[in-house]
């Protein structure tokens, strides 16, 4: 068994996947956010 080196892994892959999983993350609520406003705005 090698030795295993701290911080020699390639995380390229998961570092673009958590950043097009915040950016959906950041457009999925300010999506709901604007659809409650425009609820909230259409029922006075």
């Amino acid at each position: 068994m090698s030795d295993h080196k701290q911080g020699s892994m390639d995380i390229r892959a998961q570092e673009k996947t958590f950043a097009a999983f915040i950016k959906f993350a950041t457009w999925g609520a300010v999506i709901s956010i604007l659809v409650l406003i425009i609820m909230a705005l259409s029922n006075a």
